[in-house]
């Protein structure tokens, strides 16, 4: 029988230990409102599997990145989230704040993008500044969706309106609906959107620019483009490519301190491996830029 992997990327206790640990992996498989193709809740599993191929020396930055310290917590379960809930994602929050308390760099592997609520708010705690970069390839601004305030479809509306300085920056948006346009037109939030459409006219240093010093990264994997990312619930085309995204990732972590991170909405699809092993290797990469400098990257990388 075919080992289970203990931790993401297959680490020795040296590199996955708690006490010699800088980024701490969170495992949420919460799945309960997604509204077309389902799973979500089987992507921190198919990451792990993943994982275990990824290899562990960066040729662009030169280095190992698990050498930073790579710990794995155990899955966080929470009921499903509803209009009812007195404190929505309240467990992952609480599992959050430590992490960041301690000094590390957590990055939440979901399940749908609801769950994004309770890891931003923990980090909101800290940073009072914090501002959002949201790789998505839909706006998420209705203020409820099939009744629930809590829907993955929501996600952006309610971080914006619980952020002490709201501010988000979209990128890749090319889904919205007529009652979010309504809704932006009308309140003007601080939400910059960067429209997939345009992508061969985006300046990076532009959407940088529109972020506070402390920042939370929120991934949504159907930000990518169907072609490469075809295992999540909304495959949309016209995303981004893989190198795009590893040219904003990049400069987002040398220009900016990045606080916490997350990937979600990825949705499994039985014997296709290439969406899992791009989601561990974006997990990896992120480490790695993320931790570039302390790994003695020179800043030219």
């Amino acid at each position: 029988m075919e080992a289970t992997a203990v931790n993401y990327f297959g680490l020795p206790e040296d590199y996955s230990a708690p006490e010699n640990s800088r980024v701490a992996i969170v495992p949420v498989p919460y799945e309960a409102t997604t509204s077309y193709g389902k799973g979500t809740k089987n992507g921190p599993k198919a990451i792990l599997e993943a994982s275990q191929q990824v290899e562990l020396f960066d040729d662009e930055l030169w280095v190992e990145p698990y050498k930073i310290g790579i710990q794995t917590l155990s899955p966080v379960k929470m009921a499903p989230v509803t209009v009812e809930t007195e404190s929505p994602f309240q467990e992952l929050r609480e599992v959050v704040a430590p992490i960041i308390e301690f000094g590390k760099f957590p990055i939440i592997l979901g399940g749908e993008h609801a769950l994004s609520l309770g890891s931003v708010a923990a980090c909101a705690d800290r940073y009072p500044d914090l501002s959002i970069l949201q790789i998505d390839a839909h706006a998420d601004c209705r203020e409820s969706y099939e009744g629930n305030p809590y829907s993955h479809a929501s996600v952006s509306y309610h971080i914006y309106k619980g952020l002490p300085n709201p501010l988000i920056t979209q990128v890749g948006i090319r889904n919205i609906s007529a009652g979010e346009v309504a809704w932006l037109e009308e309140e003007k939030p601080r939400i910059n959107i960067f429209w997939a459409r345009n992508q061969d006219r985006w300046n990076y240093n532009e959407i940088i620019s529109t972020l506070s010093n402390n920042v939370y990264l929120t991934i949504d994997v159907d930000g990518l483009d169907s072609g490469i990312m075809p295992s999540t619930g909304t495959p949309e085309p016209g995303g981004m490519s893989w190198n795009q995204l590893m040219e904003l990732i990049k400069l987002l972590c040398v220009k900016r301190n990045v606080v916490g991170a997350d990937i979600v909405e990825l949705a499994p699809i039985k014997n296709l491996h290439a969406p899992d092993f791009l989601a561990a290797k974006l997990l990896y990469k992120i480490i790695g830029y993320r931790f570039a400098l302390e790994l003695g990257v020179s800043k030219r990388y």
